[in-house]
């Protein structure tokens, strides 16, 4: 009796130790996986529509371009940040410190003729035309301000 108990013992430590065994490699088998990459999303090719789009803007990058010209009508202002509005389009243009800014007449009598100007005198509702860059965070910095009266 005790020599079947004692092979009934032995037979189930046995079969513990290779249920272990192939656990343990079943576990080792996947953490030594080779990793699979992650699908990434395909992203759908452009229209060619959206690929001129996109060329247009490219080159507005370009060192070619030095200066963009805005004309608009003053939507709001605060601080040194003008919002402009030409038909239903809104810009934002930042006017740098040192921007040069001057009143300028269209009366035949004063055509052409500029006179100094600070930020102060820009009130809403006023049509101005300005020359900005694009500053490499992407944002149309104003360097030169006509007040359109």
């Amino acid at each position: 009796m005790n020599r079947i108990i004692a092979l009934f013992i032995t037979l189930i430590v046995i079969i513990f130790f290779i249920t272990v065994g192939a656990l343990g490699l079943f576990i080792y088998q996947e953490y030594t996986k080779p990793v699979q990459p992650v699908a990434t999303p395909q992203i759908n090719q452009l229209s060619q529509a959206d690929q001129q789009e996109l060329n247009k803007l490219k080159s507005l990058k370009s060192s070619v371009i030095s200066s963009f010209l805005l004309f608009g009508q003053v939507k709001n202002i605060s601080g040194n940040t003008i919002i402009l509005s030409y038909g239903r389009d809104l810009t934002s243009l930042t006017l740098d410190p040192s921007a040069k800014i001057y009143f300028v007449s269209t009366a035949k009598a004063t055509t052409g003729k500029e006179t100094p100007a600070q930020l102060s005198d820009i009130k809403i509702g006023e049509n101005i035309q300005a020359q900005a860059q694009l500053s490499a965070d992407d944002q149309l910095v104003g360097y030169s301000v006509l007040i359109v009266q």
